[in-house]
């Protein structure tokens, strides 16, 4: 009988431990490259908690550790060059909260992670293409496919991450641009989720308990972030990219 009650407990304790790892790790990526906390961290929350309680959760402390990084890189952020991609973004949300309401989320996580290994594999064997084209209109384009990302997985960065790659910017420059996106962008996708009533109780609960994890994780990445130079950023962003892609299938 002692045992019957003794179980939920400690399994209970054992996910909030596994929790609190994962979102350390996803701190760490995303302290380092600026992005990525959301699907390496989601990879394994996504098999402890049903969907719909793991992407509030991860927007949560998303925020956190972007809110934590503009803080110490505040220099560095051009928010009048993000304007372009939240112009698309904004507009993509609702519909990666309908894919997240009315789909199975993981399908289209698994979508998107192959989309991401092919991308990351190929760059990594062609280092050097850089793409001059595109102007405003294909911002707003990968803002709009941030926002549906966002929408459905917790995950805006990635696509805007690829196409500041593919333009061949620096690492501030990158950051600069990408951080205050990802940031207003979850924001927004929080503030739309409470009022399609998705957000539960649980989740500002756990949230508290990950809050520590997260800004030790992201202070760690920060320190490695300065350590390295531009060469070596873009390949640590190419090789998160084929992790959360990984990640993402899983």
């Amino acid at each position: 009988m002692w045992g019957q009650h003794i179980a939920p407990i400690l399994a209970s304790h054992i996910t909030l431990i596994a929790t609190l790892v994962i979102i350390f790790a996803g701190s760490l990526a995303a302290g380092l490259a600026g992005f990525a906390f959301s699907a390496i961290t989601g990879a394994i929350l996504f098999h402890l908690t049903a969907p719909i309680d793991a992407v509030p959760l991860l927007l949560a402390c998303s925020i956190t550790t972007q809110l934590f990084s503009i803080s110490k890189l505040w220099h560095t952020m051009r928010w009048r060059q993000s304007f372009p991609y939240l112009a698309g973004g904004f507009v993509g949300i609702p519909i990666g909260a309908e894919l997240l309401k009315s789909f199975d989320a993981r399908i289209f996580a698994a979508g998107f992670g192959f989309f991401l290994i092919c991308y990351s594999l190929y760059m990594l064997l062609r280092p050097h293409l850089v793409i001059r084209g595109g102007g405003r209109y294909a911002e707003v384009v990968a803002g709009f496919a941030g926002g549906i990302t966002g929408g459905a997985t917790a995950f805006p960065g990635a696509i805007p991450t690829v196409w500041c790659s593919l333009r061949g910017l620096s690492k501030l420059e990158q950051r600069g641009i990408v951080q205050p996106f990802i940031l207003l962008m979850q924001i927004a996708t929080l503030v739309y989720f409470s009022k399609l009533g998705i957000l539960a109780s649980a989740t500002l609960r756990t949230y508290l308990w990950c809050v520590p994890a997260v800004v030790f994780g992201t202070w760690l990445g920060l320190q490695l972030f300065n350590r390295i130079d531009d060469k070596r950023f873009r390949q640590v962003v190419l090789l998160f990219l084929l992790i959360s892609g990984v990640t993402l299938i899983i």
